[in-house]
Formats: structure tokens, sequence, C-alpha cells
């Protein structure tokens, strides 16, 4: 029997996650259209969480942003009961953080939404038959993100308190530390990302993922 064959008798299966009723749906009619078969449409984490292990598709399309936990969440706890889960994000999130933590994971996959039609259901297929898939733009931003200087745990926590407005000594005070380290952590991170003051590594940091807008 030849490969055609077996996918006209088996379809790839697909399990699509997003919040919004219209980028479901429409995905699902996207993909119908293209001979694969949606084996679920969640819209939520636990709902796909759920849909996955009872359905075991193919592909997982999943989107990073979901009301009660993130896809992060979901890649983990899939990826954690079933290592040969093949899980593509679809999102809008371009932050080369977000796309990094992604690809960490073990997900198989990285698309932004606006991708046409045909090419989605060449990804899916490409994942499905046990490859991997990453837009031009986020392959781009990935190897720019790993190239250059990552933030360490403490730098982001003291860059979060940033964020909210906390002075060095309240950032001290907060992070049981000395005024002259908090010093030397707001020069790094300045450094590393390359940002003129205070409020624009918060902004660099927003936009690459490292912290919550």
């Amino acid at each position: 029997m030849t490969t055609q064959s077996c996918e006209e008798v088996r379809p790839i299966t697909v399990l699509i996650v997003d919040d919004h009723p219209m980028v479901r749906e429409g995905l699902a009619g996207v993909l119908e259209r293209h001979r694969m078969k949606i084996v679920g449409l969640a819209a939520n984490g636990r709902q796909a969480v759920e849909m996955y292990m009872s359905e075991r598709p193919d592909v997982m399309l999943l989107d990073l942003r979901l009301p009660d936990q993130t896809g992060f969440d979901v890649a983990r706890a899939v990826l954690g009961t079933d290592p040969r889960a093949r899980i593509v994000i679809l999102s809008s999130a371009q932050g080369d953080a977000s796309i990094y933590n992604a690809i960490s994971l073990g997900v198989r996959g990285y698309l932004l939404k606006g991708i046409d039609g045909s090419t989605l259901a060449e990804r899916v297929r490409h994942v499905a038959a046990g490859g991997t898939s990453l837009s031009p733009e986020v392959a781009e931003k990935l190897t720019q993100y790993i190239a250059s200087q990552k933030l360490s745990e403490r730098e982001i926590e003291v860059l979060g308190l940033i964020s909210k407005g906390k002075s060095n000594k309240e950032i001290a005070d907060l992070l049981f530390i000395t005024d002259n380290t908090v010093k030397m952590h707001v020069k790094k991170i300045l450094g590393k990302l390359q940002a003129n003051d205070r409020t624009q590594a918060v902004v660099i940091a927003i936009q690459r993922g490292l912290l919550d807008a």
C-alpha cells in the first residue's frame, strides 16, 4: 500500500487549542480542507490536556495565551506524560525568550499566526511525520537569542521589581541584598539588554518575553 493510500485510510489527527472560537473554527476548516481530521477544539489549558490524553492526536496546535494557564504549562504537562507528543505552537507572541522557552520544553514547531492555510497544512504534515518546523522569523529570533547573553534568574527578578517601580533600596530590602549588589545587577541588565536606562530595559524585556506586560 502506498504512503498516499495509507493517509487516505488514516488522516492526520489534530487537536486545536485556542481561546478564540473563530480562530479554532477557522483553523479546523483550513486543516479539514487539507484532509486532516480535527479530534478536538480546546478553549483553555485544562481542556487541552484532557483532550490530548483521551485522543492522543498526531499533532497539537497550541496557542501560548490561554485564560487559565500558559501554553508552556500545557506543553510541559503533555510532554511530561507523553515525551513523544508532537506539539506545534501557533501564536502571535514573537518574543525571543518565549520562542527559546518553548523549544527548550521540547515542542516540535513554532509558527506565527497569519501563516497561510496551505503552508500551515504543509508544516503540520511535516511535524506529524516526525520533523520540526519554525517560521523563518522565529528561526532568526531563536538564533539571535541563543547568541546573545541571557539574563540570570536573579537579574530577571531584579528587573521584574524595577518594572513595578521599585527603587534600588526597596529592591535590596525585598531580596535581602545590599544596595551595591542591586546596582551591580542593574548594570549587568543594562549591558546584556543594550538598554540606555531602566525604563528601556523593562520595555526590551517585555518585547522579548522575559517579563509579562
